[in-house]
């Protein structure tokens, strides 16, 4: 191993250590905080459908409410990370669509259409899901091969 590999390696180990961007480790915290949210509100409403009747104000505020306000938070974290280009505009799009999934969750609850209400709630979901991993990706940076 030469003087210049030794250098080229330590170069290689400082790129993949380094810290995600503050707006994508913001917008991984408002994921979670919207997962956990989600999660809640699948539990809130197998709480309700089992008897239990004083968990539906809370399964309406937290769908009419809470959701849609992170994810329109989550939104608008999606495209900063996007327009300062720490992510790719996929991300922003799913998050378009989870904002738009949300509110029509909230009217199907309202109207009473659980034949889709549940479904939808299982979409949202998985793209919370996928929206996490997304979010996890960026922070690991690419490092250049050796050169």
């Amino acid at each position: 191993m030469t003087l210049d590999s030794t250098s080229t390696l330590q170069d290689d180990r400082s790129t993949t250590d380094r810290q995600a961007p503050a707006s994508v480790r913001a917008m991984r915290v408002v994921l979670w905080v919207l997962a956990v949210a989600v999660f809640a509100q699948a539990i809130s409403a197998g709480l309700f459908l089992d008897g239990h009747d004083g968990w539906v104000g809370w399964h309406a505020i937290n769908g009419m409410l809470v959701l849609p306000l992170l994810a329109a938070t989550q939104l608008v974290m999606a495209m900063l990370v996007w327009r300062r280009g720490h992510g790719p505009a996929q991300m922003a799009i799913a998050s378009v669509g989870l904002l738009l999934a949300l509110l029509l969750q909230g009217v199907l609850g309202e109207t009473g259409q659980v034949v889709v209400h549940v479904p939808l709630g299982v979409a949202i979901f998985g793209l919370v899901g996928t929206l996490l991993v997304r979010a996890r990706s960026l922070t690991r940076p690419v490092t250049q091969p050796a050169s």
